[in-house]
């Protein structure tokens, strides 16, 4: 594995490396494994935002993808391939991540999950506070969201992909992820401002402000 790493210009291929992984060696997956691990995950946790799913669905990413990678034709590129394979393997657990919630009976108000991460590594007590109470309230506008549509919308807001990328990884068009994206902006922007209406109601000075 040593062997190959020199410079990026010199590394090889990746289509090299496939054909030396077909041919046995499994040091040429090491190395395909190392250069697109941390993309992998970046994209599963941008979906399932846990880091232990994340790191789990990676690994079952490059899995899959070993066992496979005799029928990988290289017509899309292996990076955009492996991204196929893990955001599949994160909308199964997605899926069984709400079928655990209906089964458990989660309350709206469980913020476990955490959409949002602190602007400041240090805040203030009352920006901590209100951090919390926000990322808990985007984790409950995202429940207002189809499977198809959250995909889209973490994609697009945690993982930064532009549309016509999100396109190509999920096989639709460019035009359809779009309308998705807007839709599920929509209903995120509704349920944020019912929040921030409900917050300014207990707000202290609010009924003297009314009078």
């Amino acid at each position: 594995m040593a062997a190959f790493r020199t410079s990026d210009s010199d590394a090889p291929a990746d289509a090299l490396l496939i054909e030396r992984t077909l041919a046995g060696d499994g040091g040429a997956y090491a190395i395909l494994v190392e250069r697109y691990q941390r993309k992998i995950y970046r994209v599963a946790y941008a979906i399932v935002r846990d880091e232990v799913e994340a790191d789990t669905i990676a690994q079952d990413t490059f899995v899959q993808a070993y066992t496979h990678l005799a029928r990988f034709e290289g017509r899309a590129g292996l990076e955009t391939w492996l991204t196929r394979i893990a955001i599949n393997l994160s909308r199964d657990t997605l899926r069984r991540r709400r079928f655990v919630n209906l089964l458990t009976f989660r309350r709206d108000d469980d913020d476990s999950e955490l959409v949002l991460e602190p602007v400041d590594e240090r805040p203030d007590p009352e920006r901590q506070y209100l951090s919390s109470q926000l990322r808990a309230a985007i984790t409950r506008a995202e429940r207002q969201l189809s499977p198809q549509q959250l995909v889209i919308f973490r994609l697009r807001h945690y993982e930064n992909l532009t549309p016509d990328e999100i396109a190509t990884h999920l096989g639709l068009s460019a035009a359809t992820v779009r309308v998705h994206l807007f839709r599920a902006t929509h209903k995120i922007r509704r349920e944020l401002a019912e929040w921030r209406a409900s917050r300014a109601l207990q707000e202290p000075g609010h009924e003297t402000a009314l009078q």
